[in-house]
């Protein structure tokens, strides 16, 4: 028998929120093992390479969770019985166009680079089946956060990613070790994990996809949508641009930097996941958040900021330890990181309670802000500085829009509480 989808609103136990932290701990751990293994296996321009490939899919990650996943997470949170399986009908359904779409730009794309007679053609084609079964796992496995199965979201990731990491070390230990390759391992591994994501939820997606609930997923989503366009403009557009100006050199050294700052990624990352979910209840149960927020301040930031200062120490010899002596003059780069996680941390939890409050608008504001920024200054930057110049961009573009985003939630709490209403099926 499949589980009855979202039978009630239970408060999110803590039992459930440690097997979330255990969950992002293994993605995130296992994106930071990927890259530290491609790092000493390939030269720094091979390796530079898969980085500017593997940003295409954290990329494309960021806009499907703006656009698909964090729409379900917060209006699919007070949904029940039928109600909630249509709208992860529906979820699903806009999920296989976007990734569709994203796979087939990833072949012409390749088609493109192999007519060209680039050698990075196989590189660039395997980010098709990658991008594909990684979004369809994705989905899945967010799906499971909304219904507090963060449980059963770990067990599904320990097969995916656990699959990814023995292919690798396998791949690793023969001399075989190639980007392309671990793409394709990437994706066979996902891929296997999204099957079986679908019996796992055979019953949360037995609804009917009702153009109601598209409509409802979009005009909640847009905004959200357009403003990770807007950070990736902010943020991963230096990854792209360091390649571009310094070389891909640079672009692997403002990859391995951020890479020592994982552990904060990882909890910032589900911060960014579950929050959402528990202040929209909280709304739904109390008509506040403030109380809420002011809490997951408390909780986020004092560890961030610890750990941030130590790794912002430590840099050089951690640098060395981790990549190699090749990756040591890089410190500037890792101390930068180390201060723009402590801005993200504070942004990551407005921009929490802004997808609950249904203030997206704000978040695309902030972010457009950061970007137009990021616009402005980011060439002169990676040109004067090299790889530490890409990482200040990013801490100037990310200031400008946590201003903003703080502004807009101070707005949005002083409006009166929206409680969703409840549908006629509901009542």
């Amino acid at each position: 028998m499949s589980r009855s989808p979202q039978t009630d609103y239970e408060a999110p136990r803590t039992g459930e929120s440690v097997w979330g932290l255990l969950d992002q701990g293994l993605v995130s751990g296992v994106n930071f093992f990927t890259i530290v293994l491609l790092a000493r296996s390939l030269a720094p321009e091979p390796f530079g390479y898969f980085v500017l490939a593997f940003t295409v899919l954290q990329s494309a990650g960021t806009l499907q969770s703006a656009l698909v996943t964090r729409p379900h997470n917060v209006l699919g949170a007070v949904r029940r019985g039928r109600d909630y399986a249509d709208f992860s009908a529906a979820t699903a359904a806009a999920q296989t166009a976007f990734s569709g779409l994203l796979t087939v730009a990833a072949l012409i794309a390749a088609l493109a680079v192999a007519l060209a007679g680039s050698p990075r053609a196989g590189l660039v084609a395997a980010t098709a089946p990658a991008l594909l079964a990684w979004q369809l796992q994705e989905l899945g496995r967010r799906m499971l956060y909304t219904e507090n199965r963060l449980r059963a979201a770990c067990a599904n990731d320990a097969l995916a990613y656990g699959g990814q990491t023995a292919a690798l070390v396998v791949l690793w230990r023969l001399d075989l070790l190639t980007g392309t390759r671990a793409l394709l391992t990437l994706a066979a591994a996902f891929a296997v994990a999204a099957a079986l994501l679908a019996w796992q939820l055979r019953g949360t997606l037995a609804g009917s996809v009702r153009r109601v609930d598209l409509a409802a997923a979009w005009g909640f989503g847009k905004w959200l949508g357009v403003a990770e366009v807007a950070q990736w403009l902010s943020t991963q557009l230096y990854v792209y641009l360091a390649a571009a100006v310094v070389g891909p050199v640079a672009s692997g050294a403002i990859k391995a930097g951020q890479t020592l700052l994982g552990p904060m990624s990882v909890f910032l990352t589900f911060v960014t996941s579950y929050l959402p979910i528990v202040l929209t209840r909280e709304l739904e149960a109390t008509g506040s958040i403030a109380g809420k927020l002011r809490e997951s301040m408390t909780r986020v930031l004092p560890l961030v900021v610890c750990y941030c200062a130590a790794m912002a120490l430590i840099a050089s010899p951690a640098l060395r330890a981790v990549y190699g002596p090749a990756y040591r003059p890089y410190a500037d780069v890792v101390q930068l990181f180390a201060l723009y996680y402590v801005l993200l941390a504070f942004s990551t939890v407005a921009v929490a309670a802004l997808s609950a409050l249904r203030a997206t608008r704000a978040v695309f504001v902030g972010q457009a802000a950061g970007a137009v920024v990021s616009l402005a200054v980011g060439w002169l930057l990676l040109d004067a500085w090299g790889p530490a110049g890409g990482v200040a961009g990013m801490l100037v573009s990310w200031a400008a829009a946590m201003a903003l985003f703080l502004h807009g939630l101070r707005h949005a709490l002083r409006l009166p509480a929206l409680r969703p209403r409840p549908r006629a099926d509901q009542a």
